[in-house]
């Protein structure tokens, strides 16, 4: 299973979006979109969540599952 991690940061963080992106490569997760990655530890997403918002941002985690 893997998890899909969403978030947003106010434009002025320039240093913490800089530190997250760091953060989620450093955990080995894929980049989907910008600010949506996807990872199979739910552990470490927790983990950059809790940075996110820390930084002033929202974040999310949601569980991977295919539709269509």
């Amino acid at each position: 299973m893997e998890f899909i991690l969403i978030f947003d940061l106010p434009k002025e963080n320039a240093v913490d979006n800089v530190r997250i992106n760091r953060a989620l490569r450093k955990i080995n997760a894929e980049m989907i979109q910008f600010s949506v990655w996807k990872s199979k530890n739910l552990q470490d997403l927790i983990d950059v969540a809790s940075l996110i918002k820390k930084s002033g941002g929202e974040a999310r985690i949601l569980e991977e599952r295919f539709v269509f």
